[in-house]
């Protein structure tokens, strides 16, 4: 009975150890896979070779893939003449118009508008949690003058929750329409996580 006990436990901390000395932690695989990147783009920066670029086509021919060393038009800058006017850019628009953002600008440009959120989220929870209180104690008190005090403070309170609340809407609304830009621009989707 005791060879089969340890033969096991043998195996059960075989397998633990195993499975643990293999697994590499995913911060590191990152880190390997952008320095594995940055030495291909310093590569064919030294060798002045374009990259290859898949196009649409490519995908839709079906069993064939073809590839071309040329970059593919711009959406914008192929609909847009270029214009020199005075208007200064919106708040809507990327920084730089003609240029085509990179990784770090839409992740900047995503996580401001959801921090933006989060920080709505958090007022919405203050707010409420205030409005209830003020309830608890207008209920609790016998005197009107009183009452109508901490009355005016609630409808104060729920006045700037249905603000917050329009706020968050709006906010969701920036995140979905930076999303859908980000779309018809064809950046990556783990560029906006």
């Amino acid at each position: 009975m005791k060879p089969i006990l340890f033969g096991c436990v043998a195996g059960l901390l075989l397998a633990l150890s195993s499975s643990h000395a293999a697994a590499q932690p995913l911060a590191e695989i990152a880190r390997q896979e952008k320095l594995r990147r940055e030495a291909l783009a310093a590569k064919s920066a030294a060798e002045n070779v374009t990259p290859k670029v898949y196009t649409t086509a490519d995908l839709r021919g079906g069993s064939r893939l073809t590839t071309s060393a040329r970059e593919t038009p711009r959406p914008a800058a192929a609909a847009a003449p270029a214009e020199t006017d005075a208007t200064p850019p919106s708040q809507d628009a990327p920084e730089t118009a003609g240029a085509p953002m990179d990784e770090e600008g839409w992740r900047n440009r995503i996580d401001t508008v959801r921090q933006a959120r989060e920080r709505a989220q958090l007022m919405v929870a203050a707010l409420q949690n205030r409005a209830d209180g003020l309830w608890a104690e207008f209920t609790g008190r016998d005197d009107p003058a009183q009452r109508s005090v901490i009355e005016q403070e609630r409808i104060e309170a729920l006045e700037e929750l249905d603000r917050t609340n329009a706020e968050i809407q709006q906010l969701d609304q920036d995140i979905w329409d930076i999303q859908e830009e980000a779309r018809r621009a064809r950046v990556p989707p783990g560029w906006l996580r």
